[in-house]
């Protein structure tokens, strides 16, 4: 008899209890370190994207103000109980002014009168902005975010070789068309610090 004839059919061997824990546990530990991977990636994303928004935010209020500052008009105006007030009106921490800016109308662009603002409220910078030079009791500026997390906005006024902290100036002529050579803009943010800008004005009604 052949010796292949006396074996008996053959065994296939399965996996331990042993085996299939430390299977289990390695295929756990390998998935925690691929989520940890991708959960750093995908945080790492998140923040690029917002600090890119928070970039391009700042960069649109910045261009907002210098824009608004290159329209300012020598306009004085009448407030809502027809207290005459300067082309512009500024302190240390807000200013508002007058602003002759174009719009698009049914004959083609348009110049419009604005009466624009900047000041920061909890930690915010907002811009105001009334479609009317001259207010009456019912109308109000109308107010609207222009920034987040911002610690303070200020203005310097320059005029000739002065430096002033409030327009108009406190002696001096009293013109209400006059407006300073140029403004000195200042955004503190929480974060980033402060940021300067030097925006100089229409050379009419200086």
């Amino acid at each position: 008899m052949s010796p292949c004839a006396t074996r008996g059919p053959s065994v296939q061997r399965g996996f331990t209890l042993l085996e299939l824990i430390v299977a289990v546990a390695v295929l756990s530990v390998v998935s925690l370190l691929a989520y940890g991977g991708l959960d750093a990636i995908f945080r790492s994303r998140d923040t690029q994207v917002a600090v890119a928004e928070r970039a391009r935010a700042l960069e649109l209020a910045v261009l907002r103000i210098e824009r608004d500052l290159r329209h300012a008009h020598p306009r004085p105006v009448r407030g809502p109980y027809g207290e005459a007030q300067p082309a512009m009106a500024g302190s240390e921490f807000a200013a508002e002014w007058s602003v002759l800016d174009l719009e698009a109308a049914p004959t083609g662009i348009a110049t419009q009168g604005l009466r624009v603002g900047y000041t920061v409220i909890d930690g915010a910078l907002w811009r105001s902005v009334d479609p009317l030079l001259d207010r009456t009791p019912r109308e109000s500026a109308r107010r609207r975010l222009i920034l987040e997390d911002v610690e303070r906005i200020s203005f310097v006024y320059r005029s000739r070789d002065e430096r002033l902290a409030a327009w108009p100036p406190r002696t001096g002529s009293s013109d209400p068309e006059r407006l300073p050579r140029a403004v000195e803009v200042t955004l503190r943010l929480a974060g980033v610090g402060e940021i300067v800008r030097l925006i100089e004005l229409p050379e009419v009604g200086r």
